[in-house]
């Protein structure tokens, strides 16, 4: 395990790899994408940034139909991730129209939730452990001990994606008839 998840920090989550067809005819492995759900939200580095974020997390995750406890545990994940990136970045701007940006991408597909916060910050996130007094410095534990797996790679464009993933089966719509 890599200090910063279970995966090097170059990794494509499971959730978003391919999943393999075989062709009964030819017994060919080909790559095929289920259609994903997917709800994204670009947000200034501003304190109401978190705010902002799970918002649109509980919204999302409310409208795909997942359990309250899969839309509380991703709020908690999406609201450390924008929390550490928003402080990763520049300190905002005295004007709200210059501060840096950071991105929440929220990806539901085949029965996972991949939460991905994008920044301009190169540097990898740490993860610490906090003192038992301390104020701050448990996120990245919480990201640890809730997802399934979690990590970060590097876009081409520059900045850093963090990414944590959860089982999200959606809830059955209610029979009419009942």
């Amino acid at each position: 395990m890599t200090p910063t998840g279970s995966h090097a920090p170059a990794c494509r989550p499971p959730a978003l790899a391919p999943a393999p067809e075989v062709s009964p005819r030819h017994g060919t492995q080909t790559a095929r994408h289920e259609p994903a759900q997917v709800s994204r939200l670009d947000l200034a580095t501003l304190p109401s940034a978190p705010f902002w974020a799970r918002r649109q997390t509980e919204a999302s995750l409310t409208a795909w139909q997942l359990p309250p406890e899969t839309i509380e545990t991703a709020t908690l994940l999406v609201s450390e991730l924008v929390t550490n990136a928003a402080r990763a970045s520049s300190p905002p701007a005295s004007d709200p129209r210059h501060a840096e940006r950071i991105s929440l991408t929220l990806r539901l597909r085949n029965g996972w939730l991949v939460i991905e916060v994008s920044d301009n910050n190169p540097n990898p996130p740490v993860l610490t452990y906090a003192d038992t007094d301390a104020e701050s410095g448990r996120g990245l534990m919480l990201v640890q001990a809730l997802s399934t797996e979690w990590g970060h790679r590097y876009p081409p464009a520059g900045g850093k994606i963090i990414f944590a993933v959860i089982g999200a089966e959606t809830q059955p719509l209610p029979d009419p008839r009942s």
